[in-house]
């Protein structure tokens, strides 16, 4: 059975201003002293699984220019253009339609399409472990025609990430380290996520689905039928004049909900399978000690800096930039080419917050 991967870039990775912005958001940047961006590593390794032709970018509009200049290899035409954001529901279903559409002689063939469906801005270094647990979750999906997702073993209490619970009793045969999904949860209070590492059935949920795509089509009918009904105009209007018109004005009429909302948490019979890679969704300057290695002080530094008696710190800087940090710890000082953040590491989460003002009025910029 042929198998796609479709790579979600539409989001703002608003954490990790002013690195990250809206005209050139975290998935476009080279994070952690790596010189590839994030969404042309993401590529890199679904070229281990799948040819070039059959990987596709869901981007916003804006982000047309800027993906085909990081990605200049793949189709123009692979690159799937949203009107506005309208959550994952919308994401996945619009990309299930164009892959529908796109091969639909090879679904009259072979029954059906098997999608991978991944965000665009993980860090993963062992690419061989997550091509091994990607043909894991194919061959599980093919099989068992249902939804596999990935989930990843916690390694503490986290509040920022959402939680996939598993049933320990209802493992899947002939399987390593793959059960029956009992639900999803969302991002947990500290005291509920200490349970669930403690547990042992809980999985942080890594945002990343396998399903054959008629499956997914005929999910979202059933347990969203609104979005359904939108995404099926969508697919009936591909390859004709009325394309972008019909795709603008269905995206407006859509609910902007997420696929765990609107479909995982209704299914019975989907399949999580735990991974064996490494991964970081590098959601805040406090995740950069996980990917980046540090200095003989224990700060991570990348750009120029000179740094005395300091200790526990993440510096940025832009070429042609300097910094002097001086008896200072776990501080995050990143600079970008018109501003300046300052902050300690434990309110990096905060950042979204305390900087909306720069996001919603550029004029303080």
């Amino acid at each position: 059975m042929k198998k796609v991967a479709v790579i979600m870039a539409g989001g703002r990775g608003e954490r990790l201003w002013p690195k990250s912005r809206a005209e050139r958001p975290k998935q476009f940047l080279a994070l952690g002293g790596g010189e590839d961006s994030m969404i042309r590593l993401t590529v890199k390794r679904m070229l281990k699984l799948t040819a070039i032709e059959n990987i596709f970018i869901v981007t916003g509009s804006a982000y047309f220019d800027l993906t085909h200049e990081q990605l200049p290899s793949l189709p123009v035409e692979n690159i799937l253009c949203e009107p506005e954001a309208k959550n994952t529901t919308a994401c996945i279903g619009f990309a299930a339609e164009v892959v529908k559409k796109r091969y639909a002689e090879d679904m009259k063939q072979d029954g059906d399409i098997i999608m991978m469906v991944l965000p665009s801005d993980h860090m993963i270094n062992d690419t061989d472990a997550f091509v091994r647990d990607m043909e894991k979750c194919c061959e599980i999906a093919e099989e068992g025609k249902t939804i596999v997702t990935v989930g990843i073993s916690p390694t503490r209490p986290e509040t920022g990430f959402g939680y996939i619970k598993v049933d320990k009793k209802r493992p899947v045969e002939n399987r390593v380290n793959a059960w029956k999904m009992s639900k999803f949860v969302e991002k947990p209070e500290f005291s509920v996520a200490k349970r669930y590492v403690a547990s042992g059935s809980y999985f942080w949920n890594a945002g990343m689905f396998v399903f054959p795509v008629g499956y997914m089509l005929r999910c979202i009918k059933r347990f969203h039928p609104h979005n359904a009904t939108c995404l099926a105009a969508i697919g009936k209007s591909l390859g004709k004049k009325t394309e972008k018109q019909t795709i603008a004005r269905m995206f407006a009429k859509m609910e902007s909900i997420s696929i765990d909302y609107a479909v995982m948490e209704h299914i019975r019979g989907s399949i999580t399978v735990s991974s064996t890679f490494d991964w970081n969704d590098v959601g805040t300057w406090a995740a950069i000690p996980e990917i980046q290695q540090p200095d003989g002080q224990g700060n991570y530094i990348t750009g120029r800096a000179v740094v005395y008696d300091s200790t526990g710190c993440i510096v940025e800087m832009p070429k042609g930039k300097a910094v002097a940090i001086l008896g200072v710890s776990n501080l995050v000082i990143v600079e970008s080419e018109n501003a300046l953040l300052v902050c300690h590491k434990d309110y990096a989460q905060k950042i979204k917050e305390a900087t909306k003002k720069f996001v919603d009025e550029p004029q303080y910029l």
